[in-house]
């Protein structure tokens, strides 16, 4: 199970920064973890230094960033968090795919690690249950998507213009 360290959005950014640019490159650097989250060198350096005193990363100065195994661990659960988020956004919501990584990365921060599973089950549930047997069509599901008809009765509001 993921330890309960507080990490700030910015914080979980840079660790899933790394997981990607160790996966890439096998090692992570202050430049590479720059240049991917569009920061400055110094920002990633104060960064690095602060998650290697939670213990998450391996880091001296002028050196390679690695994950230590719990970075690597709560680095995942982020990643998880993220794909989950795309996966309803894309395949449910039916967002296009810049539009649903831009919005499962602000959203993946708010999410909790049982309910981004609930919400996994769901979009099985959905996709295997509702989709496949109702025999809908994309176009059909986007129509009933769009649709501004009524108020919703689940979430008690109108539609909105």
């Amino acid at each position: 199970m993921v330890s309960e360290i507080n990490l700030s959005t910015s914080l979980e950014n840079y660790l899933e920064a790394i997981l990607v640019l160790e996966r890439r490159n096998r090692v992570a650097r202050v430049k590479d973890i720059a240049e991917h989250l569009s920061v400055q060198m110094p920002s990633v350096t104060g960064a690095v230094k602060n998650l290697r005193d939670k213990g998450l990363v391996n880091y001296e100065k002028n050196s390679f960033i690695s994950l230590t195994p719990e970075g690597m661990q709560i680095a995942r659960a982020i990643e998880r968090r993220h794909s989950v988020l795309q996966c309803f956004l894309e395949n449910v919501l039916l967002v296009d795919t810049q539009q649903a990584t831009d919005i499962a990365c602000k959203m993946e921060h708010a999410l909790d690690t049982e309910t981004a599973e609930k919400l996994c089950n769901s979009i099985k549930y959905f996709t295997n249950e509702i989709l496949t047997r109702q025999d809908l069509t994309k176009e059909q599901w986007q129509d009933i998507l769009t649709s501004r008809r009524t108020p919703c009765t689940i979430c008690h509001s109108w539609p909105t213009s």
